[in-house]
């Protein structure tokens, strides 16, 4: 008996850490991951490993920053891009963080062959991260004014500025909207010589609501969700355009008809009443 139940005592103290271990693993099994992930003007060395959170990526362009190209997730989650810097504001790398109901998971993507901290002038926008949302016109050196096209629902958007000089600077916080909301986002991108430039994103409701906004963009062959949205593209804009210049053109008709028509009130060979010879 005495032998038997220190081996009793060891079977439930193996049963029961299999039990919490597996309790304690749940959470981290259950979470949504990243499946596949790539990247504008750079490449993960040894390709993305789903499993692993820190990677490499080498730089096809060094002096310019890489930003997250397309992505696939297992499970839902909000998807937030940033750039990390050094203590000498040089951009190191990039994070992609999946946000969901019971946490977060943080991938790093660091770059391996970042270039020198080099000062130069350039403050341009090369684009922008933002989940679910779509800008007009595309993004470029000449215009600082933007419309951003966001879903009816939505109410917190994450900007993630990508910079043309890997060594320029500009960040974002979170921005929180009623829903319904329409407003201004102010991004001032820094270059590395401290020169600024300021861009303005003004915010525009589209009638999809988000769900609708993800499942139109996971069709094949997506372009835009914008299209057929704004005012003027909308079958009620047409027809009221249509209905003003047809119109128009009947007026136009009708006042040509009445002048060709209509009698002239004074006969050529009557003699005027008040003469002014003298």
């Amino acid at each position: 008996m005495k032998k038997i139940l220190p081996a009793l005592l060891c079977l439930i103290c193996l049963i029961s850490g299999c039990i919490f271990a597996n309790a304690a693993e749940a959470p981290i099994q259950n979470a949504p991951y990243l499946e596949s992930i790539t990247f504008s003007n750079a490449d993960i060395d040894g390709g993305f490993k789903t499993g692993e959170t820190y990677f490499t990526l080498t730089l096809q362009n060094p002096n310019q920053s890489a930003a997250l190209q397309s992505y696939k997730i297992n499970g839902s989650a909000n998807v937030i891009a940033a750039y990390t810097y050094d203590n000498t504001n040089r951009q190191t790398g990039i994070t992609v963080t999946l946000e969901f109901d019971s946490g977060s998971v943080i991938y790093t993507f660091t770059y391996s062959n970042a270039p020198e901290y080099e000062v130069n002038s350039n403050a341009n926008l090369a684009g922008i991260n933002c989940e679910y949302t779509e800008v007009r016109p595309e993004i470029n050196s000449k215009d600082t004014a933007y419309k951003l096209y966001v879903p009816s629902d939505m109410t917190q958007i994450n900007i993630t500025p990508v910079t043309q000089d890997i060594n320029a600077t500009a960040s974002s916080t979170p921005v929180m909207l009623r829903e319904g909301q329409e407003t201004e986002i102010p991004i001032t991108v820094t270059a590395s010589d401290g020169t600024t430039k300021k861009y303005t994103f003004e915010i525009i409701r589209v009638s999809k609501t988000t769900e609708q906004v993800k499942a139109e963009m996971a069709q094949p062959g997506y372009v835009s969700f914008v299209d057929g949205e704004r005012f003027y593209e909308q079958p009620v804009f047409a027809v009221t355009a249509g209905a003003v210049v047809g119109g128009i053109i009947v007026i136009v008709i009708i006042a040509a008809i009445v002048k060709r028509v209509a009698a002239n009130p004074y006969d050529e060979d009557e003699k005027e009443f008040y003469s002014t010879d003298e």
